[in-house]
């Protein structure tokens, strides 16, 4: 799966004295699924699929200095469910993937 999404992030007005910056998000763009061929996966007849995808979330980043901070993300993703071109998998469902995130994050 690849994504290509773009939106924005405001960050949350918080006292100067505190080194977290917690933030919320919304953006939008497509999911790309690319099945595999493998002994795993799926076989012939199987296609790739594009799914428009809305984007939510927040998190929060701590400031370790001017240039380097710890952030802390939580991202939901809501699409529709991929068919790969199979009438069989063809549901018409919204689905939902989680995908919480931590990393260090250097500003220039």
């Amino acid at each position: 799966m690849q994504q290509a999404i773009g939106g924005i992030v405001l960050n949350i007005p918080h006292t100067a004295k505190w080194r977290i910056n917690p933030y919320i998000l919304a953006e939008g763009g497509a999911l790309i699924f690319n099945p595999t061929s493998n002994g795993n996966g799926f076989g012939p007849g199987v296609d790739n699929r594009a799914k428009g995808v809305f984007v939510y979330g927040g998190g929060a980043d701590y400031a370790l200095s001017r240039h380097f901070l710890l952030r802390a993300e939580y991202r939901g993703f809501v699409y529709k469910t991929p068919d790969f071109g199979l009438a069989a998998l063809r549901t018409d469902a919204t689905t939902h993937t989680a995908q919480p995130s931590a990393g260090i994050v250097f500003r220039f």
